[in-house]
């Protein structure tokens, strides 16, 4: 596939495994540490905590790759800065969804550990997309470049001739 070694398909695997386990750790170590404090104050604790991770792994992450040959940036001042936080979008919201799989006594089943990884990856989508709509590209494109119809197709009238 593309000339990449099936082993990194695993190793890909494994990294995020460890990125996830390295998260719960983490949070596990904040919440018991702000357990004295209000709810309000520990919520905001651990999504300046979640924020803060997810830049720092995806901003890693981002570095890692920068001089692999496949991979070109633009302006890689910005894809460092921006890129890193487009990238921790996923970690924003998969860190606090795979913490709650081990957190409580009771058992998942593989059906809702299925529903809730789904949900995850349409609640990326949408905000992924959030960010295209309103925000736009993360470095200017050329016009020649840019989709015809910018933002969501079915918002837009159709003229279209009786």
């Amino acid at each position: 596939m593309f000339q990449v070694p099936h082993t990194t398909f695993l190793l890909t695997h494994a990294c995020f495994l460890f990125y996830h386990m390295a998260s719960n750790m983490t949070l596990r170590r904040l919440r018991h540490s702000t357990a004295h404090l209000p709810q309000s104050i520990r919520w905001l604790f651990e999504a300046a905590w979640i924020l803060a991770l997810s830049y720092f792994i995806a901003y890693l992450e981002t570095l890692a790759i920068a001089n692999f040959p496949y991979y070109e940036f633009v302006d890689r001042d910005i894809m460092y800065k921006v890129g890193s936080l487009f990238y921790a979008i996923y970690f924003l919201v998969s860190f606090p969804m795979f913490s709650r799989i081990d957190e409580k006594a009771e058992k998942w089943a593989l059906s809702r550990v299925a529903v809730d990884a789904l949900g995850a990856a349409m609640l990326v989508t949408i905000i992924l997309d959030l960010w295209r709509i309103f925000l736009g590209p993360i470095v200017p494109i050329p016009e020649s470049r840019r989709c015809g119809q910018p933002g969501l197709a079915w918002f837009h009238a159709q003229n279209e001739s009786v």
